[in-house]
């Protein structure tokens, strides 16, 4: 960095520390009586982490220009967050750090799908915080932490200089002090065996230093319910001009601007799929990224990334003029490089890590070797290629990591498609059945554009055999109620466990102030469910009902793995699932009592089955991803009938 920017850095620090962190540090040696402490050490040490995090922010290697440092605001897109806010959508534009989102809402989630832009976001509003003297940024990315490093260890790492360490105690001191912000990035990349102490530790650590204010990004996740004093955003999907402006600045780096030439393919493909490509920011890098390569525009994700990586195995630089052939270290053909790589992607994901010591991917290179025999390389030439000729890996400090997840689901994808061999199954069980499996979702999303048909009779029949069983072993003694109103309770309690809180009267009006669980009342019919079950506390729906005046308060807990392939299937598949929003407002509430709880079960002497309310009942209990009652039972038959064909006509039968 030239001499004239490290001022310019220097300039935007420094009033951070003179306003916001010496006087915490003064407060705290006065309230502690503190003697012969060294001001300065706290002074240097926040001087270097706020100055080198922000010099670190600024740039960014892109898979767009591998290799290649460009600055992070003149490819930075604004990205907006939105929300619900007494019933009302709420936009936040992060142009800067907005004055109406952490310093409104306090603790906050951002959670979306892969490629929106969250750890974009974290990043932008880190330097916006030190740009506006805001407050005391601190981003910790939560794939660091684990059970030998916990957040005040990685905070106090942070902070500290090469024996200047700043004591634990002491940064506890000041994090009381207030007007710091927490930045956590990639919940989803906890690894699954450090999961649960990270989200113990979390909770902890807010409630130590809950003076401040904090925010929490993660693809869906089932574990984030236990952060239910959060609100939470998602961010909005890019409109075409976004899309356009992005493309626009990724040309202005490009030596070879070919803009104009994508813009005019994309008007001429009336493609609804590629239009929800543009929507994605970092789906647009790859179509950038793919068409700079091939002049095609691919129509399927899997094309994205299949062109990106030829892109980056072929060409040296493509922001240069001609396509430099790359020596390859490992000396491995296209194809054979990326059998590696599926390896490797599969391996990794299990473990659901994406950032690695050297030693460690290194190892995971070595295990791959021995599924690969015919093939001759070493793992430190492979590596060395995926760091710089092929460049799907980056190093970031002292660890490396995939480019982007994205990428390593791809490769997870076309490893559970192409080389799995007899454990396909084995394996695609194995995601149905995992509890945790929502980590597993984008692959799962990208296998069912690899290979629908294997999908249909593996995932999807899976889904719907547990559905039959459901349907075969519930609600068969009900003659008097209409077969439809059968059909409706069967979809929409399928899988759930699911409570019914009739609350009193007197309570409506209260309840309806403040919807968010703050009041006590809400909290009083909390308590009296989760004596049921503690789970069933996490999910609520509020009914509001004219007649008797009363709330309707209905607790839902989900079978997590079904519900995520609930999820995709709705995507994949909007014939056989979808969202089916809960009616608010209701009319007449029929013979159920005030101040009671009625659990949803078949049983014929629950009041709830009566006739007269069977029907409202099921609305009561609508819910997130639904199933298609008919359609799905059309569809389990077409699919073993094609089992059985595939059995009876196996190709070798000649």
């Amino acid at each position: 960095m030239e001499k004239t920017e490290e001022l310019i850095v220097a300039n935007l620090v420094l009033p951070i520390i003179k306003d916001l962190v010496l006087p915490k540090v003064k407060s705290i040696i006065r309230k502690l009586s503190i003697k012969n402490f060294d001001e300065s050490l706290i002074e240097s040490n926040f001087q270097e982490y706020l100055r080198q995090r922000y010099e670190r922010y600024l740039i960014i290697d892109t898979l767009v220009f591998p290799n290649k440092q460009t600055l992070f605001k003149e490819l930075y897109e604004p990205l907006t967050i939105i929300t619900k806010t007494d019933g009302k959508k709420v936009e936040i534009k992060i142009k800067d750090y907005p004055n109406n989102f952490l310093p409104k809402y306090f603790r906050a989630i951002i959670e979306d799908t892969a490629g929106m832009g969250k750890s974009t976001i974290t990043k932008k509003l880190f330097l916006s915080i030190i740009e506006q003297n805001a407050g005391i940024p601190i981003l910790i990315e939560l794939r660091k932490i684990n059970n030998d490093n916990d957040f005040l260890k990685e905070l106090q790492n942070q902070l500290s200089q090469i024996g200047k360490q700043i004591p634990s105690d002491f940064i506890l001191s000041l994090l009381n002090e207030g007007q710091f912000i927490f930045l956590f990035d990639g919940f989803d990349e906890i690894s699954k065996s450090d999961k649960n102490f990270v989200i113990k530790d979390l909770h902890r650590f807010i409630e130590k230093a809950n003076n401040n204010h904090f925010l929490i990004t993660s693809r869906s996740e089932d574990s984030l319910v236990s952060f239910g004093d959060f609100h939470k955003f998602y961010i909005k999907p890019l409109d075409e001009d976004e899309a356009s402006s992005l493309i626009n600045r990724y040309d202005s780096y490009s030596f070879k601007p070919i803009a104009k030439e994508l813009f005019k393919q994309i008007k001429g493909k009336k493609d609804k799929t590629l239009n929800e490509f543009l929507t994605n920011p970092f789906l647009v890098s790859l179509l950038y990224k793919s068409f700079d390569y091939k002049k095609d525009i691919p129509i399927k994700k899997c094309q994205f990334f299949r062109q990106v990586y030829d892109a980056l195995y072929e060409s040296f630089d493509l922001s240069k003029e001609g396509y430099l052939k790359r020596e390859k270290n490992s000396n491995l053909h296209l194809d054979d490089f990326e059998r590696v790589l599926r390896h490797i992607g599969y391996f990794t994901s299990i473990e659901n890590k994406v950032e690695y010591e050297k030693n460690y991917i290194i190892n995971i290179i070595d295990k791959v070797k021995k599924y690969v025999p015919d093939l001759s390389f070493k793992s430190s030439d492979y590596l060395k290629d995926l760091l710089e000729t092929v460049p799907l890996f980056k190093k970031d400090g002292n660890y490396i990591k995939w480019a982007h997840k994205s990428i390593q689901d791809y490769f997870a994808a076309k490893f559970i498609w192409i080389d799995s061999g007899n454990d396909q199954n084995i394996i695609l069980k194995k995601i149905y059945k995992d509890k945790d499996n929502k980590r597993f979702y984008n692959i799962l999303d990208l296998f069912y554009e690899l290979d629908s048909n294997i999908f249909d009779r593996t995932i999807l029949l899976n889904l719907l055999e547990d559905f039959q069983d459901y349907n075969n072993k519930k609600y068969s003694n009900f003659q008097s109620i209409p077969k439809s109103l059968i059909e409706e309770r069967i979809e929409n309690n399928f899988h759930k466990n699911c409570v019914i809180v009739v609350t009193r009267s007197e309570d409506f009006d209260k309840i309806r102030q403040d919807i968010n669980g703050g009041n006590e009342i809400l909290k009083y019919y909390q308590k009296k469910v989760s004596e049921i079950d503690s789970k069933l506390i996490h999910h609520i729906n509020y009914n509001y009902f004219k007649k008797q005046k009363v709330v309707v308060l209905t607790f839902i807990n989900v079978t997590s793995n079904i519900d995520t392939i609930l999820e995709l299937v709705s995507n994949r598949i909007p014939e056989l699932a979808k969202y089916k929003m809960h009616k608010v407002n209701l009319k007449d509430l029929k013979i159920l009592e005030e101040d009671h709880i009625y659990p949803v079960n078949d049983n014929k002497d629950n009041i709830i089955n009566n006739d007269s309310i069977f029907g409202l009942v099921n609305d009561l209990i609508i819910s997130d991803y639904t199933l298609n009652y008919k359609n799905c039972f059309k569809k389990l038959k077409q699919i073993k009938a094609i089992n059985k064909h595939r059995l009876e006509n196996d190709f070798t039968n000649w």
